[in-house]
């Protein structure tokens, strides 16, 4: 027959409590995947970019980060749209493709309108990284203001985009109604075929 100590019972108790904890923290981490993006602005720089040259034609949206305007291939910058196939949790925790929801947004803002794009280099893929706009608004603006993007990590730090995304996700607006993962993250578990 076994006897049980007091030790050993304050031992068991302290291994089960630790291990509740790491379980629940690992839980909650696993089930809130929406990242605390709101934080992200501190982790940018100051740009060396300067958005100066300029040109304007109709648009067509590529996907809901990506426009053609004429002939001219625009990453627009600064903002990170969820892939078009990404799933995403609304806030019934249902899910749904929130980077064509992305697409779609972007096509009613500004598809077969004219917009304006200052561009400041093209990116690796000949893009034009560019910060555009339609009647005076900033296309890029509005698409983290509606909450269809996160402001992409490597950019500048800008006030009015943090202000815009921050306010976004506080009313729980476009994505940030619910759970998503970055779409950088999203990009890298699920790279293209090539």
């Amino acid at each position: 027959m076994t006897t049980t100590t007091w030790l050993d019972l304050k031992m068991k108790n302290l291994f089960t409590t630790a291990f509740l904890i790491i379980f629940c923290v690992t839980v909650f981490e696993i089930a809130n995947l929406k990242p605390a993006v709101s934080q992200s602005h501190f982790s940018r720089v100051k740009s060396h970019l300067v958005f100066k040259k300029e040109f304007s034609g109709i648009a067509k949206v590529i996907d809901g980060d990506s426009i053609r305007v004429d002939d001219h291939e625009v990453r627009l910058f600064g903002i990170d749209a969820p892939e078009y196939s990404q799933p995403c949790f609304n806030k019934s925790g249902r899910e749904y493709h929130c980077g064509d929801v992305s697409y779609r947004f972007l096509q009613d803002l500004i598809e077969g309108k004219n917009v304006i794009c200052r561009y400041a280099e093209k990116d690796k893929y000949n893009r034009y990284l560019s910060k555009c706009e339609i009647d005076k608004i900033s296309i890029n603006q509005e698409i983290i203001k509606n909450g269809m993007a996160v402001i992409y990590n490597f950019t500048e730090s800008d006030d009015v985009m943090d202000a815009l995304e921050e306010k976004a996700q506080k009313e729980k607006i476009g994505i940030w109604q619910g759970a998503f993962q970055l779409p950088k993250e999203y990009r890298k578990a699920n790279p293209r075929d090539k």
